[in-house]
């Protein structure tokens, strides 16, 4: 086991004898941060699952600003909607539908619930958060490696949560594979 390595200030400055010494340990502190860290990379995994099922299912659309998982239905209809006299495009219509049971059925056989993973990686990225700025993937491979992050994930999801969560890390892995991008797709 590794030793720790012991930090310690005063809080008043002063005599030596009325210091009053408060010990923290640095690997311990790392870790709260590493946790931190790790906690927003599994919201980041949750949030790049979302995006590439939305990039899915609507196609050229780069602002998908009020779009979930959850609304895709309702959204289909919104994009799919002309402006000009207000009725439905077919053709699109279709088209986006058929994307999005297409891509559902192949999550599905992974173990993906529609009624229950859209809203749980909304709860994931609200309680974890996401990265606050891209990673170097180059001088962090972690973010593209499924083993690195599997591990990640085991490491800090509780364990009522980590089911799901490593069934979130599965599909973004298995979408990553068939649109041949990084998973942490930027």
């Amino acid at each position: 086991m590794p030793r720790k390595k012991r930090v310690w200030f005063s809080d008043a400055p002063g005599l030596d004898r009325q210091r009053k010494l408060h010990t923290f340990y640095l690997t311990d502190l790392e870790t709260a941060q590493n946790n931190k860290k790790n906690g927003r990379v599994v919201g980041e995994i949750a949030f790049q699952l979302d995006r590439r099922i939305l990039a899915h299912v609507f196609p050229g659309i780069t602002r998908l600003y009020g779009f979930t998982v959850s609304n895709i239905p309702e959204k289909i209809k919104q994009v799919s909607m002309k402006s000009l006299d207000g009725s439905v495009d077919e053709k699109k219509y279709q088209a986006m539908t058929q994307r999005y049971s297409d891509l559902i059925a192949h999550m599905e056989k992974m173990g993906y619930h529609i009624d229950i993973h859209p809203v749980f990686s909304e709860f994931l990225i609200n309680t974890y958060g996401i990265l606050k700025q891209r990673p170097d993937l180059n001088s962090d491979p972690v973010h593209n490696s499924p083993v690195e992050l599997r591990k990640m994930v085991i490491d800090t999801v509780p364990p009522r949560f980590l089911g799901d969560t490593l069934l979130l890390l599965s599909c973004l892995c298995e979408l990553s594979k068939e649109d041949n991008k990084n998973l942490f797709a930027w």
